[in-house]
């Protein structure tokens, strides 16, 4: 396309990515790990930026500027085992003051011209082409550019995380295509932090498991407020200030043996239901701080602290809430995208991003890669294949009759949760199916949900949503309606019975709203079960390869792959 200006953005750190805008438009977006198939790969993405790059037809002399998200990032290997972050304590806090910000300047430095010199020798371009976004700049872009509004009118950016750039936290304003930042949070006051350090003390890996806190919070019993109290001790919220203050001379970055002395012999769901309960008052208080002292109602939220569906919810009932837009994928992954509108914006200034209406941004296969990755892998030779041309319609009727099917189709969806495209998919109502699945493939921890997808003309049945919050990406939890209780029995948290729901429109993916159509027809029911298509603790399946590996490799006994169906004897 002739005079369309390509702008690169590209994040290497924790579960690197790469993300290609055209003209303000994101039209490719990829985490490296779904091609190198190693769960948050770290490091420079150089899979995934040609990816991105091939699959638009974009040659690298074509782009304008290149985004490198974040001023500083560690080394790969420093980012490969992260256990030696959390077994420290208030001694190592005191030796990395004493260490001086000379040696700090050094190694920032030094890790500057590296991460600049793996751009320069991969795409072989002048570094004048390369700008560097600062961190937390990346989360607020992806939220207020991603946003589904009218960028003339102002926003209230919001961005939480574990770190970045030394900061852990901002608030700033978008308006008329520009953000102006108002607060910084160091990173010494880090609520990321304090639920990853949980999340280690737990067994759990941090930067990953931090979403089954949440979903056994729940559970929890009166011990909750206990183990609350504890958190509370770390530090509060100022309102008087609108700021979040230390109550102990611990930084976040420290309290890992202190959590440890302080919970010992409190129930694993208490510590769960206890760190929730003050994630989500922290957040509360701040948002609304905000809200009232600048009198704007509309909330963007980026950074991973804001992949909590819980806490979202909360934050979007709030009254002084108008209207709030939680980036989908917004932990580090998004920073590709952030750093992206970023330098759009600075290179183009006037030209309008435009919004991130959709997630199907990765590769799609046609059924002639289909057909040479069943001959590579072999998988034909014992398995029965057809080829369906109602291909969509086949598999809601084979849903519908309780058969679970894995499916691969068109784009691949970008970010943490499967919206269809590369999905195990099985009916809903049944819950049996939880066991079913985790049986043949997920092995999901006892207390996790598995999530529904429902078409946009049911939700409002299935839905209690008087907030309006968007489910297209299934950024928040909902409380179910009683008929979502019978239709949906396989898909909410059995103990709250809430509900990470996708909201499906035709116009978001017509081939899939057509299974669901054709699921409905047979059932009468408006939503089925949507969980990613992945072996436990690997990334969700990018090509027809990855799917027939995994296929081979679990209990699976159906998967559609475009328009082939192949079914184990």
């Amino acid at each position: 396309m002739s005079g369309t200006t390509y702008i690169l953005g590209i994040h290497d750190g924790h579960n690197s990515s790469a993300a290609l805008i055209a003209d303000g438009a994101v039209v490719g977006a990829i985490s490296e790990e779904r091609l190198t198939r190693r769960k948050n790969q770290v490091g420079y993405p150089r899979l995934a930026v040609e990816a991105v790059l091939s699959q638009a037809g974009v040659e690298a002399a074509q782009l304008e500027r290149i985004a490198l998200a974040s001023l500083f990032m560690h080394a790969p290997e420093y980012l490969t085992d992260i256990s030696p972050w959390y077994r420290v304590g208030l001694d190592k806090q005191r030796l990395d003051k004493a260490s001086g910000k000379d040696y700090n300047r050094v190694v920032f430095d030094r890790r500057r011209q590296a991460r600049l010199g793996q751009i320069e020798a991969h795409l072989r371009l002048e570094p004048d082409r390369v700008q560097v976004v600062e961190h937390h700049l990346a989360h607020a872009a992806a939220a207020y550019f991603g946003a589904p509004w009218d960028l003339t009118e102002p926003t209230l950016i919001f961005t939480s995380d574990g770190a970045g750039d030394g900061l852990c936290g901002t608030v700033s304003v978008g308006r008329d295509g520009r953000i102006e930042r108002l607060e910084e949070v160091d990173r010494a006051l880090s609520l990321g932090k304090v639920y990853s350090r949980v999340t280690y003390l737990m067994g759990l890996k941090p930067w990953e498991h931090e979403y089954k806190l949440m979903g056994l919070a729940p559970y929890a019993g009166p011990g909750r407020a206990k183990s609350r109290r504890v958190f509370e001790d770390l530090m509060d919220f100022d309102a008087e200030r609108g700021r979040f203050r230390l109550k102990t001379e611990l930084e976040m970055n420290y309290i890992y043996f202190h959590l440890r002395d302080c919970l010992e012999n409190v129930r694993f769901d208490d510590i769960a239901g206890g760190l929730q309960d003050y994630t989500e008052q922290m957040l509360e208080a701040w948002v609304r701080a905000h809200v009232q002292r600048t009198g704007l109602g509309r909330i963007a939220c980026g950074g991973g602290v804001f992949m909590n569906v819980k806490a979202n919810a909360r934050l979007a009932a709030l009254p002084q809430v108008e209207a709030m837009f939680a980036c989908p994928g917004c932990g580090d992954e998004s920073l590709a995208i952030g750093a992206a509108y970023c330098a759009f914006n600075e290179t183009r200034p006037g030209a309008a991003c435009q919004a991130l209406t959709t997630l199907y941004l990765g590769p799609e296969y046609d059924n002639q890669a289909v057909a040479r990755a069943l001959e590579k892998t072999g998988v034909a030779e014992s398995c029965r294949v057809e080829r369906r041309e109602d291909i969509d319609e086949y598999v809601g009727r084979l849903v519908a009759e309780n058969h679970i099917v894995a499916r691969l189709a068109g784009r691949m969806e970008w970010g943490a949760r499967a919206l269809g495209n590369r999905s195990i998919l099985a009916n809903g109502a049944d819950s049996r199916n939880v066991d079913r699945i985790n049986r043949m493939i997920k092995q999901r921890d006892f207390w996790m949900p598995f999530a529904p997808t429902i078409t946009a003309e049911w939700a409002e049945r299935y839905l209690q949503n008087p907030t309006g919050a968007d489910g297209s990406f299934m950024m928040y939890a909902y409380q179910s309606t009683d008929l979502a209780v019978d239709d949906l029995a396989a898909t909410m948290h059995p103990y709250d019975r809430t509900l990470r729901a996708q909201v499906l429109t035709e116009a978001d993916n017509s081939r899939y709203h057509r299974l669901l159509q054709s699921y409905e027809q047979q059932t009468g029911r408006g939503g089925l079960l949507n969980t990613s298509f992945n072996l436990h603790g690997h990334p969700i399946v990018c090509s027809p390869e990855d799917a027939l590996q995994v296929f081979a490799k679990s209990g699976l006994r159906n998967l559609a792959l475009e328009n082939h169906f192949i079914t184990k004897d």
